[in-house]
């Protein structure tokens, strides 16, 4: 399975990957830096844990994007807005992770995805 991971920040982006690894070690993780990257990959991994606040292509302008190609990708919108949960429905959202959250609530929502 390929979980996607897609953050601006890199220190971030690394943590997250980290608890991917560490929750679910046979997953083949790919790092974004932008939502652009995402769009440009050939193949969409199954699972993307995506921020929304980015410079360019926003998560929720990438998530529009990619449910024009994939409807049955897992998209977990992982940020500190709270502001966006209800246009995270829109976009067919699987979960929603505030930043800083929890180890616990984290491997609980990989599980179920």
């Amino acid at each position: 399975m390929q979980i996607g991971v897609c953050d601006d920040q890199k220190e971030i982006r690394e943590m997250i990957m980290d608890k991917v690894r560490e929750f679910y070690p046979a997953g083949d993780i790919i790092p974004y830096a932008s939502g652009q990257e995402v769009l440009d990959a050939m193949r969409l991994p199954d699972i993307l844990f995506l921020d929304i606040q980015m410079p360019g292509l926003d998560g929720l302008e990438a998530a529009r994007a990619i449910r024009e190609r994939d409807r049955q990708m897992i998209i977990i919108f992982v940020t500190v807005a709270e502001d966006y949960v209800f246009q995270s429905f829109d976009v067919g959202a699987f979960h929603y992770l505030v930043k800083p959250f929890e180890d616990r609530k984290f491997a609980e929502v990989l599980q179920n995805a």
